[in-house]
C-alpha cells in the first residue's frame, strides 16, 4: 500500500486550494414580495470573500459575484421597491462595494476588475437615479456616489489608478456627473444641488485636485487635467452658466466663479505654474484666461 510522501500531500492541497473556492460567507435577507438576491462565490482562488445582501420591498434585484478574489466584501441593502444593484468582483484582493437604496426604481452598478484595496460605495434615495463606479487595474482608490432625488446619473471610473479619490455628490433632479481618472493620487470633488447641472472631470498624471460646485439650474462645467499637482475649483451659482478648464503642465492653479445666468468663461493653462481666477456676476458675461 502506498502513502503520499508529506511534500506529496502538501502539493496536493495548495493544488485544490488553488481550484475551488473556500471560506466564504454570503447572507440573505428578504422581507416583502418578489425579491431576487443572487450571491456568487464560486471558481479558483477565490477565499475568505464576503456578501451581505438585504431586501426590504417589492421586485428589489440584487446581483454580487466574487471571482478570484480574496478577502473581499460586497454589501447591497435595498429598501423600496423595482430598485437593481450590481458589484462584480474579479481578480484581486481586500475590496469593499457597498450600496444602499432607498425609493422606487433605483440602479447602482459596480465593477472591480484586476483590483487591489479599493472602495466604492453608491448611496441611492429618490427614485430613478442611476449611479456606476468602474475600478480597473487600480490600487489603493476610493469611488463614492452620494444621489438624493430623482432621475440623476453619475459615473465614474477609476483605470491604472493608484491612491485616487472620487466623490460626486447630486441633490435634486436630472443632475449629471462624470468622473474619469488615471495616474497617482488625483482628488476629485462634485456637487451638484438644482436641476439638470452637467460637469464632468478628466484627471492624468500625479496629484492633481479639482473641485467642482454647482448651484442651481442647467449649469455646464468641463475640467480636463494632465500632468502634475495641478489644481482648479469650479463654482456655479445660478442658471445655464458654462465654465472650462484646462491644465496641462505642473503647478497650476486655477478659480472660477459664475454666480448669475448666461455667464461662460475659458482657462487654459499649459507649462509650469500659472496662476488664474476668474469671477463673473450678472447676466451673459464672457471670458478667457489663456496662460
Amino acid at each position: 500500500m502506498k502513502t503520499f510522501s508529506p511534500i506529496a500531500a502538501a502539493v496536493l492541497l495548495a493544488v485544490s486550494g488553488a481550484a475551488f473556492a473556500g471560506g466564504n460567507t454570503a447572507n440573505q435577507t428578504q422581507v416583502g414580495i418578489v425579491n431576487d438576491a443572487d450571491a456568487v462565490q464560486t471558481g479558483p482562488a477565490t477565499w475568505f470573500n464576503t456578501i451581505n445582501q438585504t431586501q426590504f420591498g417589492l421586485f428589489n434585484d440584487a446581483y454580487a459575484e466574487q471571482d478570484v478574489q480574496l478577502l473581499s466584501t460586497i454589501t447591497q441593502t435595498q429598501l423600496g421597491a423595482f430598485n437593481d444593484a450590481n458589484a462584480l468582483q474579479q481578480v484581486g484582493a481586500f475590496n469593499s462595494s457597498t450600496s444602499l437604496q432607498i425609493g422606487i426604481g433605483n440602479d447602482a452598478f459596480t465593477l472591480q476588475q484586476a483590483a487591489l484595496l479599493n472602495s466604492a460605495s453608491i448611496f441611492q434615495a429618490g427614485a430613478f437615479n442611476a449611479s456606476g463606479i468602474v475600478q480597473l487595474l487600480a490600487v489603493g482608490n476610493s469611488a463614492s456616489s452620494t444621489q438624493v432625488g430623482a432621475g440623476n446619473l453619475q459615473g465614474t471610473l477609476q483605470v491604472a489608478s493608484f491612491g485616487s479619490n472620487a466623490d460626486t455628490t447630486q441633490l435634486g433632479l436630472f443632475n449629471v456627473a462624470g468622473t474619469v481618472q488615471t495616474g497617482i493620487a488625483q482628488d476629485s470633488d462634485i456637487l451638484q444641488v438644482g436641476v439638470a447641472n452637467v460637469a464632468g472631470v478628466l484627471q492624468g498624471g500625479l496629484g492633481n485636485s479639482s473641485s467642482v460646485n454647482q448651484f442651481g439650474a442647467l449649469n455646464l462645467a468641463g475640467v480636463s487635467q494632465a500632468g502634475a499637482f495641478n489644481s482648479q475649483t469650479t463654482t456655479q451659482i445660478g442658471l445655464l452658466n458654462g465654465a472650462g478648464t484646462a491644465q496641462l503642465g505642473i503647478g497650476h492653479d486655477s478659480t472660477t466663479t459664475q454666480v448669475g445666468l448666461l455667464n461662460g468663461h475659458l482657462t487654459t493653462q499649459v507649462g509650469l505654474f500659472e496662476n488664474a481666477t476668474a469671477l463673473q456676476v450678472g447676466i451673459g458675461n464672457t471670458g478667457s484666461i489663456m496662460q
